[in-house]
């Protein structure tokens, strides 16, 4: 789960309880999931009466997602790809200054429009820009595992 933005300051971290019973249910829906387009569930109360629900394979790999991030102690908020943020949201997701981003953004390696004088960035264009960042990293790393290994480094 690449998204931990939050509207509000009021994000909280799960408790260690809530952890370990996200990653129990995690681990157990995942047993029953097998990745096909919907799965059925069923919802029992503790009186025993009951509902069954089909939810989408989207949906339930998305909540499985939730849960493994939970379960290792992070807050998680959803938000559209679509979603227009701030700067200071922005620079939160890739986990850098606003005005390092600011510069990303005025040398064009990441789109943006203004409203009034204030920038907004989409969510899918910095998941974009994040995932090329990444991948021009690993491939960086491995060209440098490579010479290690010409070299003898090991």
């Amino acid at each position: 789960m690449t998204l931990a933005l939050a509207e509000d300051s009021s994000v909280r971290m799960p408790s260690e309880e809530q952890a370990s019973l996200a990653g129990e249910t995690s681990r157990k829906l995942a047993a029953h999931f097998n990745g096909e387009d919907r799965m059925t569930v069923k919802l029992v109360e503790s009186a025993g009466e009951g509902e069954t629900l089909e939810l989408p394979g989207p949906a339930v790999r998305l909540l499985l997602d939730v849960l493994e991030q939970m379960s290792r102690g992070n807050a998680v908020t959803l938000m559209p790809i679509h979603a227009e943020l701030t700067t200071q949201q922005a620079a939160d997701l890739l986990n850098v200054s606003r005005p390092h981003l600011v510069g990303l953004l005025e040398s064009g390696e990441i789109p943006y429009r203004k409203v009034g004088t204030h920038r907004r960035v989409l969510a899918e264009d910095l998941l974009r820009y994040k995932k090329e960042t990444e991948r021009k990293r690993r491939q960086a790393l491995d060209e440098l595992a490579a010479h290690d290994q010409d070299l003898g480094l090991e």
